[in-house]
């Protein structure tokens, strides 16, 4: 068996941003569907994978490791997050493929080592009142568990009307939810300095957050280190990491609890697997990030489904409107869980007339005539 064919499609739908997939084809009549990160510059994605798929064309499909090196060390310089998604799609879309040869779900051909995976929802409001009645229909019809809360004036306002706001915010949700619900937080890098989020970390520390993701860049380990030497909280960051090496360093440092990698990021379901083996040994959990559609939701469900050290699956339910007309089959949470379905492969294939109706945009991550997308000076911030 040969691959014949590399295909990308870009689509958007009810998100600010676009979804983007990747579809490898073979002499045999077996296709695969992966997904590609939006990094922001989507067509440059898109332009990637149809350059390295010149170095694809040809292969057997269930080579994976060498096609996957092929792309990654056939290129002059460190590709960044560009060439890490294509790649990473790619590869997902060889482990789909490797599945229906074998006639298995990718889930059963890795090997289960759990029958559900626990899911968490997101909840946003401008105080706890808010963000409990946006979350409270998501419990009632899903049954969640766990939730993942924004602090707003984190990273934006002073510092103790940040500090205020997110106790106020733990303090009313922790009331109502009661001692057995998990409460995280993600605080999106908007802040600068260690000190600021060792304060505002500590702050909520008695109403025991689940997590605290993201307090401040993943750049700089060694301000995690310091971070994490003054605060009691489990600390959680990865979606900005794509590398094995800074993963080594970061999971050394014994600074991060939860490590959130992006599967569509570290190589697929390939690299996905190293860095969860890495992490194991010093009993670090893996969270994956999880914010695209609903293939890469199914994805991270089979890759949650076979690794032993994962915890809550970052989810939102995507089981109606446009987001569940993407693709042939939706997964669906019962009871603050998810499991896949028992079709080979995914489970599930694009809807590729739906992905002929939706054209893809040129997006920003923020809404750029937002105040908030600057500093008070004006600069533009640090999203």
């Amino acid at each position: 068996m040969k691959i014949t064919n590399v295909t990308t499609y870009s689509v958007h739908t009810t998100q600010f941003r676009n979804f983007n997939f990747v579809r490898i084809d073979t002499d045999e009549g077996v296709h695969g569907v992966g997904e590609l990160f939006c990094v922001g510059a989507d067509a440059a994605v898109a332009e990637m994978v149809h350059y390295v798929s010149e170095w694809v064309i040809g292969m057997d499909p269930l080579d994976r490791e060498r096609i996957q090196k092929r792309i990654l060390n056939y290129s002059r310089f460190e590709g960044g997050s560009v060439l890490r998604t294509a790649a990473s799609g790619i590869d997902l879309a060889l482990w789909d493929i490797a599945g229906k040869i074998a006639n298995l779900p990718v889930y059963k051909l890795l090997g289960a080592v759990r029958d559900k995976v626990p899911v968490y929802c997101h909840a946003m409001g401008r105080n706890s009142q808010e963000t409990l009645e946006n979350l409270q229909p998501k419990i009632d019809k899903y049954g969640y568990k766990a939730v993942k809360v924004g602090i707003r004036g984190a990273g934006y306002l002073p510092e103790g009307e940040a500090i205020n706001e997110a106790v106020e915010m733990f303090s009313g949700l922790r009331k109502a939810l009661g001692d057995a619900f998990e409460i995280g937080t993600d605080l999106q890098t908007k802040i600068y300095t260690p000190a600021e989020a060792i304060n505002i970390t500590n702050a909520i520390e008695p109403y025991r957050p689940f997590f605290v993701e993201e307090a401040i860049r993943p750049d700089n380990l060694r301000n995690w280190v310091e971070y994490a030497s003054k605060t009691n909280v489990r600390l959680a960051t990865g979606e900005q990491i794509f590398t094995p090496q800074l993963f080594e360093e970061l999971i050394q440092s014994h600074a991060v609890t939860i490590l959130q990698p992006d599967i569509l990021l570290v190589g697929g379901m390939t690299g996905m697997r190293k860095i969860a083996a890495m992490a194991e040994p010093s009993f670090r959990l893996i969270s994956p990030h999880n914010p695209l559609s609903t293939l890469a939701n199914c994805i991270n469900v089979h890759f949650c489904m076979s690794t032993y050290n994962t915890t809550f699956l970052e989810n939102e339910p995507r089981e109606e409107g446009l987001d569940a007309e993407l693709v042939t089959d939706v997964l669906k949470v019962e009871d603050g869980f998810i499991k896949p379905n028992d079709k080979p492969g995914w489970g599930m294939d694009l809807n590729y007339d739906f992905l002929k109706e939706h054209e893809a945009i040129v997006w920003s991550r923020v809404n750029l005539n937002s105040p908030r997308a600057y500093t008070s000076d004006g600069a533009p911030h640090i999203m």
